[in-house]
């Protein structure tokens, strides 16, 4: 998908948007933006739908997630990994895999390629969760075309992350903990978890570390006076040792990078109490279009709007079926618009540049045959009606060439009266002919009409020729008779070279 995409992430507290470009080449990154869900906790505003128009955002092209715990997530084997053919069978597997009727659920599968075929990453949500999210952004006056499951989106960031694997992604919002596994050939394996991000947030407010208008930044642990955080924090430490735990069984390897992302990954020394209470190597995100500083909180975002405008097949998309995407692709029509008007204005300079070069040229050619015509008119004045001139002119010259080739033939070589000699000298003395006409038709060709007693006599003439040695052929062309009783011929010789 060409033209500009957002990334749209809506945590409990605050609204983040992550806006990329993508070209035919590269993908760039315009703006990250935030914004409180509300200024107040009882706010009346709708800073979603202000986002929008204060900033001219696509209102369809928009890709965002489910926030909610799926109802399943399995894991499905193919030995093949074309999407075509997943398609024809995927539903049926699923069936089988269930205890529930797919049917009844909104369901999609990402699709991870291995060596010897495919996984489907299938995740289950009711059809109440995504019927009611769409409905909640419409309400907003957005429509997203794509919405998907948090944690396979981030495989959209695995050229950002280090080279050692198994890596484990953890994105810990203020809504859900979103899990990627990744190994050499990217994402391997998801889940999500709600409920221990409600636990801590409950029991910090009930501590009063933390108030509303306060960020997660303010806070700090692993340090001798958080001990209150590092208590509230226990369910989610408690999770993510479970998934690192369920992961290597699940991959038979051992997780070596850990790295951390989303709001509660700000907390002053997260990174270092992770790294010391898993045993892990554990490091904040870093993505380079964003930044060391904007990196962990735009990082959702961010690989919402990759995921989405890298939409293929294999991806997971819940707008389907009943919950099909029928907006406008406005960007996509954009990104051509532009080229597609600069082409327009080409094709209209070229036709209007080749139509004024083609009466330049047609009034200069009119010109010239003018001028033609009259030198035609004045060289030939006795010629009353020329039509084409230039044709003409053309079979004039060219006959002139030919009497000026013949006479050139000629020169210093034998007259037709020469000629006529030889042929004389050649024949028998008993032969009684008339020559009408000899004509040169070239500088050694000769032709010869007369009219003489008989044909036996044309033969005999023809033979004399032959014999004479002054000529290189002797072709007797036609022979008929003649008014009186006597035979016409006509006779073409080639002179030898005297050289």
């Amino acid at each position: 998908m060409y033209g500009r995409f957002v990334g749209l992430d809506i945590g409990s507290k605050d609204i983040k948007v992550s806006l990329i470009k993508k070209g035919l080449r590269d993908v760039q990154l315009l703006q990250t933006i935030r914004t409180e869900t509300s200024p107040s906790p009882g706010g009346d505003s709708d800073p979603l739908a202000e986002i929008f128009q204060a900033y001219s955002l696509p209102k369809g092209d928009i890709a965002t997630s489910i926030s909610e715990n799926p109802a399943s997530i399995r894991v499905i084997n193919f030995p093949f990994s074309d999407p075509k053919k997943i398609d024809m069978v995927y539903e049926y597997e699923l069936e089988n895999l269930s205890t529930f009727d797919p049917k009844e659920k909104i369901h999609g599968y990402h699709l991870v390629k291995n060596g010897t075929g495919s996984e489907a990453l299938v995740c289950v949500f009711e059809k109440d969760q995504v019927a009611d999210l769409i409905g909640s952004f419409n309400e907003h006056g957005i429509d997203p075309k794509i919405i998907t499951y948090t944690p396979l989106a981030f495989g959209a960031l695995d050229e950002f992350l280090p080279s050692e694997r198994p890596l484990l992604l953890i994105d810990i919002g203020d809504s859900e903990i979103s899990y990627a596994l990744f190994d050499e050939k990217g994402i391997r394996r998801v889940r999500s978890s709600t409920k221990p991000v409600e636990l801590f947030l409950n029991k910090l407010t009930e501590y009063k570390e933390l108030d509303y208008n306060q960020d997660f930044s303010q806070l700090s642990i692993g340090d001798e006076n958080s001990s209150n955080i590092e208590e509230s924090f226990a369910p989610i430490l408690d999770e993510i040792k479970k998934t690192v735990q369920f992961f290597e069984l699940e991959v038979k390897d051992t997780i070596k990078v850990i790295e951390i992302s989303g709001p509660l990954s700000l907390v002053k020394g997260m990174a270092d109490f992770l790294k010391d209470r898993l045993n892990k190597d554990v490091r904040k995100i870093y993505i380079p279009d964003l930044g060391a500083n904007k990196s962990p909180l735009y990082a959702k975002s961010y690989a919402l709007a990759l995921y989405g405008s890298s939409f293929k097949n294999e991806y997971l998309n819940f707008r389907k079926d009943e919950f099909k995407y029928a907006g406008v692709d406005n960007e996509l029509r954009k990104v051509f618009m532009v080229p597609g008007i600069l082409l327009g204005i080409l094709i209209l300079f070229l036709i209007y540049t080749s139509a004024s070069s083609y009466y330049e040229l047609k009034d200069s050619v009119d010109e010239m045959e003018a001028q033609i015509a009259q030198v035609v008119k004045d060289t030939f004045p006795e010629v009353k009606v020329i039509p084409k001139p230039i044709l003409y002119m053309q079979s004039e010259v060219g006959k002139v060439r030919e009497k000026l080739d013949l006479i050139e033939g000629v020169q210093g070589g034998q007259t037709p009266l020469d000629a006529l000699k030889d042929i004389s000298s050649s024949l028998p003395e008993s032969l009684k002919l008339t020559v009408n006409d000899i004509k040169f038709e070239s500088d050694n060709k000769i032709k010869i009409q007369g009219i003489c007693g008989s044909y036996q006599e044309v033969a005999e003439i023809e033979e004399a020729l032959k014999k004479s040695g002054m000529f290189e052929t002797v072709t007797r062309n036609q022979t008929g008779n003649a008014n009186d009783g006597k035979t016409k011929f006509e006779i073409s010789v080639v002179l030898k070279s005297k050289a």
